[in-house]
């Protein structure tokens, strides 16, 4: 059976999720590319090895009913007479309502009235005490208005898919997963032979477990869909693969040598205490470094951030000297920072992260 499904991505991130999709879970159809997601049919197997393998989406819902309404007394009718048992594993599910342009603006008044047309309806087609025996948690569904048309959408994930589950240790400001895993695609792209990888201020080392991790399936976390009486069986470990980023090793570096150890301790990473300002960070052999650095805001720095910034911009390409460079930084400072030092702007990309507006620009050696 085929499933209507979209894929949310942050903005920004759409073409690189897309490429992720087409290599990793080639065998969806009805592909359509929009601002913050995919849209796509799958089968349940394909939902399952989608959750396993992508790690640049947020989460992946699937869409339940879609109907026109400009009244409460027609969105109870509607939902009313939806068969809800048909993905609904438990009788008090969480509610997520939004509306843009539509006569019903009050979400407070929308929620009340799906959950009394809820209610309505699980009288004639009561639920499976399945939710009971098991201690299965409410699901999430997404209800979504705009020009009076509504989209009800089941979340399929659960925690958001940058929560990989298998990384407790984490710094005071750190990186998402999937936007680590997007920049990581960037600064890989087109490079033919095993590099290393350095990040000369790692904090929790995201960048590399992200890139170690970029092929490997996930098996450390539930999802929610493993509960929806549609999905049957236990959830498949999916087997082992060859693919990986052009990584032979990775390296990280930070001033903070309590926490590396804590994160060298869980991981395996190998890390070193270093001040990146100061200390070489050449390893040697060819290498690529990628670097989120501290603004000034959670993490402290010494002196003006942009002065901070600079300085640090200035030493990895006039000293460390790597064959690229990936650079995350507040778009506020983009003009601080211009190609020199033979090396070339190789991309630039703009979203946000956080609420906060950053640029992740790629430079590469000159030869």
């Amino acid at each position: 059976m085929q499933y209507r499904l979209f894929l949310i991505v942050l903005p920004g991130l759409e073409d690189l999720a897309l490429e992720e999709l087409e290599a990793k879970c080639p065998s969806a159809t009805e592909v359509a590319v929009t601002k913050g997601g995919i849209e796509l049919s799958a089968d349940l197997d394909w939902v399952v090895a989608a959750h396993c393998l992508l790690k640049l989406p947020t989460r992946i819902l699937l869409r339940v009913q879609e109907f026109r309404v400009r009244d409460f007394p027609k969105l109870h009718q509607k939902l009313s007479a939806f068969k809800w048992n048909e993905v609904l594993s438990h009788p008090e599910p969480q509610w997520e309502v939004s509306c843009t342009r539509s006569r019903l603006m009050h979400t407070g008044r929308i929620e009340e009235t799906i959950r009394e047309a809820l209610a309505a309806a699980l009288q004639r087609q009561p639920l499976s005490l399945d939710w009971q025996k098991k201690n299965y948690s409410p699901q999430t569904f997404y209800v979504r208005i705009v020009d009076d048309n509504l989209t009800l959408s089941l979340d399929l994930t659960g925690e958001p898919l940058y929560k990989r589950g298998h990384q407790k240790i984490k710094g005071e400001a750190p990186l998402r997963e999937n936007l680590a895993s997007a920049f990581l695609m960037d600064l890989f792209r087109g490079i033919p032979e095993d590099v290393v990888l350095i990040d000369p201020m790692c904090g929790s080392a995201t960048f590399l477990t992200e890139a170690l991790d970029f092929h490997r399936p996930l098996h450390f976390r539930s999802f929610a869909f493993e509960t929806a009486p549609f999905f049957k069986g236990k959830l498949v470990r999916l087997p082992p693969t060859t693919r990986k980023l052009p990584v032979k090793r990775v390296l990280g570096f930070d001033r903070n040598g309590e926490l590396l150890e804590k994160v060298a301790a869980e991981s395996g990473l190998e890390l070193r205490v270093s001040d990146a300002l100061v200390d070489a960070l050449n390893p040697g052999e060819e290498f690529v470094m990628i670097c989120n650095p501290p603004y000034g805001e959670r993490i402290k720095i010494a002196g003006q951030r942009g002065s901070f910034l600079r300085a640090a911009w200035e030493k990895f390409l006039s000293v460390d000297r790597p064959k690229r460079f990936g650079w995350v930084i507040p778009s506020d400072m983009d003009d601080l920072f211009r190609p020199s030092h033979g090396y070339r702007l190789l991309q630039e990309r703009r979203l946000r992260n956080g609420g906060l507006a950053v640029t992740f620009r790629i430079w590469e050696r000159i030869s």
